[in-house]
């Protein structure tokens, strides 16, 4: 299962991210790939989307049939989509859900399997958002504007004491997911709440801390690990991240902590990383082990970021930055999704642009993916970051393959291929093909630009090649071949 995550990676992506070393010319940023130090093949660890699929007249359904060509529209089963997390939102009159009628909850669950069958179309995995299906899916803040579905009029789990309505959207949850045949390990799984840091109705925390103790004994009793039918919890699914000096998470760990402990606590922890600035995913993912061990609780099954990245960063340079953290990583991100109303299940969390005929032009976005997906097919090297740039490899007999992208960094940048003997031999020269993939403000990209080809010498091991950066939006792609 690819959220799963050992500490040594953890350890790993702490020392790959430090300082990228010294090199023989000044650079304005350097990224490093290490040709000796390349196995597998390409897990695709961001390569998750958050809702940005629907119907059967959107993209991605009437796409997931890549045969025959020509094909009309942008292909889903292309992108190689392989986590999807969704559960119903906005796909019905607000408020809605389980909370408020059980029409509502049965049109939310049925596209919930709509989506779990796309999905598994692509042997992907499905995470289901469960505070969807409650119908809690506007955020709105903490204390929530009058008229939003989490205002005060809104029934939340736990109200005045009451646990009988969210043990009964319990048991639902449980006999709709067994019916559907969803009950499948590897598949599905399950998201008791989405961001209850700032989307819990105002209510207080330590409600939210007993619903969640509540859910998790009702699910893993009904998907029991060992039983075969084994659905992993992922949460607490925060829009901050878990940090010593977060309050929040202080009150949710010393909850489980003193309510069952590991017996309690998420199988795989998951944030959100949309706090703007503060956006890497690596810092957070080194702090998490030692954090929860303070309360006595273990990483579990692993990490996961099943949203990451603001609207300003869902751009190719931000895109394909946080591609190459989560390879780094080894754990899965899912790609955030900004867009409300019909367009949230619709454009492929802004991957396309959808035109005034009703048809679908690719974006930058959708080319930076294409190519991390499609065009990096060897085996995975490790690379090291510079303090913006950084990059995602790949190295077959005789072509390497990178993936650059930053936080907005504009200037000349080198990329240091270290190692050349592993794939060239003893060439002293190898040939460059440097591609472009534009933002062009947000507009339409079909396909890579073919930027310069140029001979690059291989001195000592090492070859350097320098990019120009003159837009910080785009992403670039490199081949190196004999």
């Amino acid at each position: 299962m690819r959220f799963l995550i050992l500490p040594a990676a953890i350890a790993a992506a702490s020392s790959l991210a430090a300082a990228a070393p010294i090199t023989e010319r000044a650079a304005g940023d350097t990224t490093t790939v290490s040709l000796d130090t390349c196995s597998g093949t390409p897990a695709l660890y961001g390569a998750g989307m958050l809702y940005g699929i629907s119907g059967t007249d959107t993209p991605p359904q009437s796409c997931a049939h890549t045969y025959p060509w020509p094909r009309t529209a942008p292909d889903y089963a292309d992108l190689k989509i392989n986590y999807q997390s969704s559960g119903g939102a906005q796909s019905d009159a607000s408020p809605g859900g389980f909370a408020t009628s059980a029409s509502s909850y049965r049109q939310r669950f049925d596209t919930v399997v709509a989506a779990f069958k796309r999905i598994r179309q692509n042997n992907g995995v499905l995470i289901i958002k469960l505070a969807d299906l409650w119908g809690a899916d506007e955020t709105g803040g903490a204390n929530f504007p009058v008229g939003a579905a989490e205002g005060a009029n809104f029934p939340f789990p736990g109200d005045g004491g009451d646990w009988s309505k969210f043990d009964a959207f319990m048991q639902q949850i449980i006999d709709d997911v067994r019916a559907n045949g969803m009950a499948v390990e590897g598949a599905t799984q399950l998201e008791l709440w989405n961001e209850p840091d700032i989307n819990f109705g105002g209510r207080p925390q330590e409600q939210f801390n007993e619903m969640y103790v509540r859910g998790t004994k009702a699910l893993h009793a009904a998907f029991p690990q060992g039983g075969g039918s084994f659905l992993p919890l992922v949460g607490p699914s925060t829009s901050s991240n878990p940090a010593a000096k977060n309050a929040w998470w202080q009150s949710f760990l010393a909850y489980l902590q003193a309510n069952g402990g590991t017996a309690s606590q998420p199988d795989v922890w998951n944030w959100h990383m949309e706090e703007g600035g503060n956006n890497d995913p690596i810092p957070p993912a080194e702090a998490l082990p030692g954090f929860v061990q303070q309360y006595g609780l273990t990483t579990g099954l692993g990490l996961q970021n099943n949203e990451f990245g603001v609207r300003d960063q869902q751009k190719p340079a931000y895109s394909a930055w946080f591609y190459a953290r989560y390879e780094r990583l080894r754990f899965n991100g899912l790609r955030g999704n900004w867009e409300g109303g019909a367009k949230l299940n619709d454009y492929l969390a802004d991957l396309l642009i959808k035109n005034a005929d009703g048809s679908y032009s690719t974006n930058g976005e959708y080319v930076t993916h294409q190519t991390y997906v499609r065009d990096l097919d060897g085996s995975p090297c490790k690379t090291t970051s510079g303090s913006s740039v950084d990059s995602f490899a790949t190295g077959a007999a005789g072509k390497v393959k990178a993936l650059i992208g930053s936080q907005f960094f504009t200037g000349t940048f080198d990329v240091n291929f270290d190692s050349m003997n592993t794939y060239f031999g003893g060439a002293t020269s190898v040939k460059a093909t440097i591609y472009n993939i534009a933002y062009n403000n947000g507009g339409v990209v079909t396909e890579k630009t073919l930027s310069s080809t140029k001979d690059v010498q291989v001195a000592n091991g090492r070859a350097v090649l320098s990019i120009d950066a003159a837009n910080g939006s785009d992403a670039w792609y490199v081949e190196l071949s004999a």
